[in-house]
């Protein structure tokens, strides 16, 4: 006992300083792990392994779903079977679930591989186990639905374990609304019983569940995962080569298994010196909505790298790449009589050295950068845009116009920027000898388009009329200001507008690896109230009857992402809630925390941060 007591304790420690924000709420949270009746000791530290494992995978690909984690167990052996759930907060009962098994077995008759017909007498079997198996995660998904339905969270079922003689099922649920801002595919395709999955963020998620899966196989009863950077992006790799090798399977040929693979080595292949850039379109060769416009006699392997390379070189605007996910077999485009109800073909957008994007029609699905995988950040979204250029230039703006050119400069492979200053005429005159001056006019997307072809910057007023092009942008540098890792068009442009007077310009950066940056980059407006609830759930966690210290440590990350927005008095309730958490928590465990920091107000904090209440 002392072992594992110790074996634990370790375990929290190295947690802790895994990532500072959440170390305090890491505490929190296992000191308040426990169940009625366990199956096995550790089996509160897996659920919380589970969660946490999931929270900051999830969040390394830029998905915030405040995931949760529970365990349902079934007995094998007992007739009716006792049910045990392992779950922080306490929001389910064993009756919730006790007719999990008769919907189950009642569902296996209309299971679309009940059919199948197996020889093998072992095979049979196997394949029954396994159709019975799906059933009762269908089932089991059914029930958490129906217990919870004000939680308004989607469950995801993993596939069985078997712990001390128990059927252990492996949970995460997400919040339903926050689920539903991401990025994917309305449904599921199948071809010869392959699958595809709907977004990356699904994908991955399967990829936990199946990984606490294999936990609950092992001999020894699991007590958690390694919550390491290290295997954390492991499994975000495999979930990718997952999501997009079965789109491949699906829409493409059946050996598309590295089309990623492919992809990640010709992007990083410059071709006679520079970076290459080009779209791919994954389709079938025979697909009727495909106009080919050259079809190659000997198919191009994407294995070899340069030859794929070669091809890709001569794609553009008006002609894509077609691929099966093995081979580039032509030329072409996507005709309009596509239905894109279909979602039956894809494109790839190699967008620099090292980065490729896949996304359906215009929605991004996942982007790679060297191997690096994350959800794309949503480019410029018009509300974020127009939000920005009225705070900066208040009425005096033509916030619609400006938006369109924004539009037509991220359509620039080999990256640009516009430059919105309130004096545009006057900078036009200063930066003269180090821009093309021109006669103030309104331009269309496809001038700007062909304006930005040359290096240096487009020069606009806040009505959107341009004034000059070719702007080499001066400024001085600021320490502290700007990114080493970024190039030198994003580092003049925060030397530009660091030395800028405050409120006179607004400027967009497209990067030629495909990152698109908004100077200033303004903090988000929020509503009043939505903070005063942020501080009201802590307190509300904090002063309960039975502190509960898993819904502290939630409710005491929301109050960290919004302590820009505290004035005096929330902040001063906000620091007693966590004095008061620091309190119980060594009251109930005597581990003692380093003093907790002390929030105060900002001083940037103005009016102008807040969103007015709804009438």
């Amino acid at each position: 006992a002392l072992f594992v007591q110790m074996s634990q304790l370790r375990a929290l420690l190295v947690t802790m300083f895994l990532s500072r924000p959440t170390w305090l709420s890491t505490i929190r949270q296992y000191s308040n792990v426990k169940t009625a009746s366990p199956l096995w000791n550790e089996q509160g530290m897996f659920r919380w392994w589970l969660q946490s494992l999931t929270r900051h995978a999830l969040s390394s690909i830029g998905v915030e779903v405040a995931p949760e984690a529970l365990l349902i167990a079934f007995a094998e052996d007992a007739a009716p079977s006792p049910i045990r759930i392992e779950q922080v907060p306490e929001l389910l009962a064993p009756d919730d679930l006790a007719r999990v098994e008769e919907e189950a077995q009642f569902a296996v008759a209309n299971h679309p591989e009940a059919s199948v017909l197996i020889t093998d007498a072992r095979q049979a079997a196997t394949h029954r186990r396994g159709v019975l198996e799906d059933c009762r995660r269908s089932a089991i998904d059914r029930a958490l639905a129906a217990a919870a339905p004000d939680e308004q969270r989607t469950y995801f079922v993993g596939h069985r374990g078997k712990v001390n003689g128990f059927r252990v099922y492996p949970v995460v649920s997400v919040i339903t609304s926050r689920w539903a801002d991401y990025p994917a595919l309305t449904r599921e395709q199948m071809n010869s019983r392959i699958f595809t999955r709907r977004s990356l963020q699904e994908a991955l998620v399967s990829k936990i569940l199946e990984s606490a899966t294999d936990q609950l196989w092992h001999q020894a009863p699991p007590n958690g995962f390694k919550l390491d950077a290290e295997l954390r992006e492991d499994l975000i790799r495999h979930a990718a080569r997952d999501f997009v090798s079965r789109l491949a399977f699906v829409h493409g040929e059946w050996d598309g298994s590295t089309f990623d693979a492919a992809l990640d080595a010709v992007s990083a292949l410059p071709y006679e010196g520079r970076t290459g850039v080009g779209t791919i379109v994954l389709v079938k060769a025979d697909h009727p909505d495909v106009d080919v416009a050259v079809a190659f006699r000997e198919p191009v392997s994407l294995q070899n790298t340069r030859a794929f390379r070669k091809a890709l070189e001569m794609s553009g605007t008006d002609l894509h790449l077609l691929s099966d996910g093995v081979t580039a077999y032509g030329l072409g485009l996507v005709a309009p009589t596509y239905d894109v109800q279909s979602e039956s073909l894809y494109t790839v957008k190699v967008v620099g050295r090292g980065s490729w994007e896949l996304a359906y029609v215009d929605m991004p699905l996942l982007r790679s950068d060297y191997g690096i995988i994350r959800l794309p950040k949503e480019r410029i979204s018009e509300g974020f845009f127009v939000d920005t250029v009225e705070r900066v230039f208040a009425d005096d703006v033509e916030a619609h116009k400006l938006w369109n050119l924004t539009l037509a400069a991220t359509e620039q492979q080999h990256g640009t920027m516009l430059v919105i200053h309130k004096d545009a005429a006057g900078e036009a005159l200063r930066l003269a000898p180090q821009a093309l001056a021109i006669e103030p006019r309104d331009l269309e997307a496809a001038t700007l388009r062909s304006l930005t072809s040359i290096d240096g910057a487009v020069l606009v007023s806040p009505d959107g009329r341009c004034h000059a092009i070719g702007v080499i942008l001066d400024g001085t540098a600021i320490p502290g200001a700007g990114d080493p890792a970024r190039g030198a068009r994003y580092n003049s442009a925060v030397r530009y507008h660091s030395a800028a007077e405050p409120g006179t310009c607004v400027i967009v950066i497209v990067s030629e690896d495909g990152m698109i940056n908004l100077l200033p980059e303004l903090r988000r407006r929020v509503r009043r109230n939505d903070v005063e609830t942020a501080v009201q759930q802590l307190e509300d966690a904090v002063y309960a009857e039975i502190a509960n210290f898993e819904l502290i440590g939630t409710a005491d990350r929301r109050v960290e992402s919004l302590k820009f927005y505290f004035d005096h008095a929330q902040c001063d309730r906000v620091n007693a809630a966590r004095e008061k958490t620091n309190e119980i928590r060594k009251a109930t465990s005597g581990f003692h925390l380093v003093e907790v920091e002390q929030i105060r107000p900002h001083p940037d904090l103005t009016d102008e941060y807040f969103l007015p209440e709804p009438a």
